[in-house]
Formats: C-alpha cells, sequence, structure tokens
C-alpha cells in the first residue's frame, strides 16, 4: 500500500512541509448542523462565508473556494476561501494520502520494539546463566585449589615447597 522508494529525505522534506502545513489548522473540532433542507444548508454556508469576510477584511471580492474531494467530485471537505484555506486543503489531502504510510510505520515501529525486547530479554537470560556457569566454575576451581593443597601438604617433602609458594 505504501510506496517502498521514498527516500529518508523524502520523508523529512514531507515533515517539515506537513507541520508548516498543520499550523494552518489550529484546534480544529468536528461538527455537525442541524438536519436542514439544502436551501437551509446553503443559508448557514452563506453567514459562514460572511465570518471569513468580516476575518479578512483585505479579501478581494471574487476568492477560489478551497475542498477536498473524493471519487466522482464528492465534497469531502470545505476548507474555505480565506487566506490560509489552500493550506488546510492541502494539509487535509497530505494526512489522509500519507495515512497508510504513517500507521505501516507505526505498525513496524512497534513490531520493531517487541523483537528488541524480546533480544534484551534473550540476552539478559543468556548472560544470567553464564555468570551463574562462571561462578560455579570458580567455585569449582578454589574447591580443587584447596584439595591439592592438602594433597600437597600430605606428601612428605613438599610442604615446604606448598609453604613457599
Amino acid at each position: 500500500m505504501t510506496d517502498t522508494t521514498v527516500t529518508k529525505e523524502q520523508m523529512l522534506a514531507y515533515v517539515a512541509d506537513a507541520r508548516r502545513l498543520l499550523a494552518q489548522v489550529q484546534d480544529p473540532i468536528w461538527a455537525i448542523t442541524p438536519k436542514q433542507t439544502d436551501e437551509e444548508h446553503l443559508a448557514d454556508y452563506e453567514v459562514t462565508l460572511a465570518r471569513t469576510r468580516v476575518a479578512f477584511l483585505e479579501m478581494e471580492e471574487k476568492t477560489e473556494m478551497n475542498m477536498v474531494l473524493g471519487e466522482g467530485g464528492i465534497v469531502y471537505a470545505f476548507t474555505g476561501h480565506s487566506p490560509t484555506a489552500a493550506d488546510r486543503a492541502k494539509a487535509l489531502v497530505g494526512f489522509i494520502r500519507t495515512m497508510p504510510f504513517l500507521l505501516d510505520s507505526l505498525v513496524a515501529s512497534l513490531e520493531q520494539k517487541e523483537q528488541h525486547s524480546a533480544r534484551v530479554t534473550e540476552l539478559l537470560q543468556h548472560n544470567n546463566v553464564q555468570l551463574t556457569e562462571n561462578r560455579e566454575q570458580r567455585a569449582e576451581i578454589k574447591r580443587l585449589q584447596a584439595r591439592v593443597k592438602w594433597l600437597l601438604e600430605l606428601v612428605p617433602g613438599e610442604q615446604l615447597k606448598a609453604v613457599s609458594a
């Protein structure tokens, strides 16, 4: 589903552009109108358009309407006709188009974290086994050294060598 030929540089460039576009969408909320006829929706939208003109007094009389379109020309979202509306539409389209890549990356990151965690656990268990084995070997060496010393003390003439060694 995602394009595997995307380079790291392209991804980083997209991240930089996405952060810039994200700044155009401040504190978004999902909203819904009451049930209305098409004429009533148009009247409400006329009020919405007027709010934008009040917020941006320098706007020209004729403006472009920005939106997010889907298959068959279905309108997914109007982002308006303000000076920043185009960036908001671009941001929404970019986020929607990259969502499969972002989700794939999230899953891969979680799987990698799980694999790393399993490997760390495996290495810790292995190290614990080695540590226990090394302790047992050192204890056995000490026992054998004590036995050699004891045996040397039993051999006539070897007591002096053992004491001087």
